[in-house]
């Protein structure tokens, strides 16, 4: 019988740990970063990342082609109004020529040194690669701070639900006691239909309160494209006390960086433009048919030698094309500067309001202490007959509008506080 009996326990047991463990698994929880980095993965946007690689891949490869042996081949017919000139040998008549000519010219080229001209491309092609990638991260910014308002907005719902209910605990905790007074004849009827209105003043709260938070955990599901369920569970991120020493990294920088980058790279590129470009030389003659000069009947020619090619007219534009690249650098520089200004001006203010929170913050605890402690009085008074049931309906709610601040003030001041981060670029 005892054996039997642990086996039923152990039966229940299983029973209870599965239906737990089931609850658990179907139960979502959600944590801020997991929420931007899956918005980012979303986005469609983020293929251009693969786009911009690949790119980079085929241009890269195309400039190291420039090392590669270039032939050509030419082929001309044509009809021969005045015939190449022909020689003879002294008292013979000159051999007549065909008036129809095929002259085929096939050319090797081998570069050797092209001046750095290659080496030029590749760093204009990796600099503008980097540019566009910074831009990209300039847009993912903005998806970062709708983010960021979604799932605090939804943070700060989820404290004001927590304080109805608190409320509305002690509102029908006092609506039974009111009403099994009134049935004794110790109560009105109007203490039980005030306490009852207050009750549903506070459903249609959280009615309220329930259908913002449906609408904004849509717009999250749809940011990170996951489904999310109408319950699932935010957690609150951790207090970043040390946001005063984070660095600034926001893509803005990288961008400028990056152009500045490229305008060096293209000013190295003019440059080396107008410097020779050496290589090996082949090419071959065929003609047909041939060509008589006395008894020798030539139709086939080849060379071979280094080639030597300079071109002056970037010389001409040379002056003009470095002042034009100054000129670009300082405009970069200075949009640079004006950035770096606005963003130290932004996060001045944030750093301000942050402080500011805490400084409320600080209070609150006082407050609510006090906010309790008079509606405990209140509670006292009513249950002893000296005030009416209205007077303690206001002091529960003042105590429950101190808990709501307090609440929304915490929330308020971490979501500075990733605004912050969100202004660093972190």
């Amino acid at each position: 019988m005892h054996i039997l009996n642990r086996k039923k326990w152990m039966l229940i047991f299983g029973f209870i740990t599965f239906g737990y463990f089931g609850n658990a698994q179907q139960s979502q929880t959600l944590n801020l970063d997991s929420c931007l980095t899956k918005a980012k993965q979303n986005h469609p946007l983020i293929k251009q990342y693969d786009l911009i690689s690949k790119s980079l891949e085929y241009t890269v490869s195309n400039a190291n082609k420039a090392y590669l042996p270039q032939i050509s081949v030419t082929g001309i017919g044509a009809f021969i109004i005045k015939g190449f000139p022909t020689s003879s040998i002294p008292g013979q008549e000159p051999i007549d020529k065909e008036k129809v000519q095929f002259i085929g010219i096939g050319q090797l080229n081998q570069t050797i040194w092209d001046g750095g001209a290659t080496h030029a491309q590749k760093d204009i092609a990796i600099a503008s690669a980097e540019v566009d990638k910074a831009r990209i991260e300039m847009s993912f910014y903005n998806i970062r701070e709708r983010v960021n308002q979604l799932y605090f907005g939804i943070l700060v719902i989820d404290e004001q639900l927590k304080q109805i209910d608190i409320v509305n605990e002690n509102l029908n905790r006092n609506f039974n006691k009111v009403k099994l007074s009134k049935d004794n004849g110790l109560a009105y009827q109007s203490d039980v239909d005030e306490v009852k209105a207050e009750i549903l003043n506070i459903e249609q709260k959280k009615i309220e309160f329930n259908f913002t938070r449906k609408g904004y955990v849509e717009m999250l599901s749809f940011m990170i494209g996951e489904a999310l369920q109408e319950t699932v569970r935010i957690e609150k991120p951790v207090i970043v006390e040390s946001y005063l020493s984070l660095t600034n990294n926001r893509p803005e920088l990288k961008m400028y960086a990056n152009q500045l980058k490229l305008e060096e790279a293209k000013s190295e590129d003019s440059k080396v433009y107008n410097m020779p470009k050496i290589g090996l030389l082949g090419a071959g003659i065929l003609i047909g048919p041939g060509i008589s000069f006395a008894t020798d009947k030539i139709n086939s020619l080849a060379v071979a030698g280094l080639s030597l090619s300079w071109n002056s007219a970037g010389i001409y534009r040379s002056s003009n094309n470095k002042e034009l690249t100054k000129i670009q650098i300082d405009r970069i520089t200075n949009q640079q500067e004006t950035f770096v200004f606005t963003n130290n001006l932004q996060l001045k203010q944030a750093s301000s309001e942050i402080e500011r929170q805490k400084a409320i913050l600080d209070k609150d605890d006082e407050i609510v202490m006090l906010k309790r402690s008079i509606k405990n009085s209140y509670q006292l008074k009513y249950d002893n007959g000296m005030c009416p049931m209205n007077d303690l309906i206001n002091a529960i709610n003042k105590e429950s509008e101190a808990q709501s601040n307090q609440a929304l003030h915490g929330v308020q001041l971490l979501m500075s506080m990733y605004n912050y981060k969100t202004i660093s670029g972190n």
